[in-house]
């Protein structure tokens, strides 16, 4: 029996403890070998040690075997602003398990969910986690994909601009998404597009990814629905012209309204939260491991 007062026995070899900082390295090199090994260990470890809270409880649950991991599930922690509210959410990932143990997979949800105060968001779940999820009374979101086409315009209002720094940031964007664009801005592989109509400014967070073999944006974030629907022809004509990118992927839900495409939409893969204080509007895919992994 581990001596870890958080850990808890399920025979005289297996236990269920929580992540600490000192497990982080034995993490990554557990998830590098047996979940993804395009990612190393150090990235892994960059990855899974992600927080936005000054102090977590926890960087997720693991089992082990005779002193061996035999499967994790990580979480990443935040504070965020809800409605002016301050809420604490969880957003567990990386969910491995070996074959011999997947009987005790749960358990490592069961451990996260039963923390209280917190909003849970489940973003990457595999087949089999869809209806475990479902059965703990996780809420689906609305996983329809739109394709738009990045088509030049020298019409509609609005156009895309440059920041030149931080103060420059904290200057011109509402203080909620100057926060969340000065969150996230030191990830490589995020992509940031500012964009003004009048004396409004917002912006959106994009990864290049491909469509159909023609290099494309994933638009992941938007600061303001109804500006981006406004200056949507200057940024489909930026995303083209200036960056080669000739498609965009948007979720559904992130639109205040649809957008005309020639594409029928698609079904993207399921998200789910669970949560007591925010409603489904609530949920961004930022604060998550779909920004902290290069995925």
């Amino acid at each position: 029996m581990s001596n870890n007062p958080k850990a808890q026995s399920y025979n005289n070899a297996t236990v269920l403890t929580a992540i600490g900082k000192d497990d982080l390295d034995e993490v990554a090199l557990f998830l590098h070998r047996h979940m993804n090994d395009s990612f190393s260990q150090a990235e892994w470890k960059r990855g899974i040690s992600q927080t936005w809270m000054s102090e977590v409880p926890n960087y997720g649950y693991m089992l082990k075997s005779d002193a061996q991991i035999v499967g994790v599930l990580c979480a990443i922690y935040s504070e965020q602003s809800i409605a002016g509210s301050l809420k604490r959410f969880c957003n567990p990932h990386s969910w491995c398990v070996l074959a011999d143990f997947r009987k005790r997979s749960i358990e490592l949800v069961l451990a996260l969910i039963r923390q209280k105060n917190y909003t849970f968001t489940m973003f990457s779940p595999n087949k089999d986690g869809l209806e475990i999820f479902k059965y703990l009374k996780f809420q689906p979101l609305d996983n329809r994909i739109l394709i738009l086409l990045n088509l030049p315009s020298a019409h509609g209002s609005g156009k895309v601009i440059e920041f030149q720094d931080k103060q420059q940031i904290k200057r011109y964007l509402p203080e909620l998404a100057a926060r969340h664009y000065l969150d996230h801005m030191q990830f490589p592989w995020l992509n940031f597009l500012c964009f003004r109509n009048k004396n409004q400014y917002g912006f959106l967070i994009y990864k290049r990814y491909r469509f159909k073999k023609l290099a494309s944006a994933w638009i992941m974030y938007i600061s303001d629905a109804a500006l981006f629907r406004q200056c949507w022809p200057a940024i489909r004509t930026c995303l083209l012209l200036k960056y080669g990118l000739f498609t965009s992927k948007i979720e559904a839900r992130l639109l205040d309204q649809p957008i005309k495409t020639w594409f029928e939409p698609e079904q993207g893969a399921q998200k789910f939260y669970l949560s007591d204080e925010v409603s489904a509007n609530g949920i961004q895919n930022l604060y998550s491991e779909l920004v902290a992994l290069d995925l």
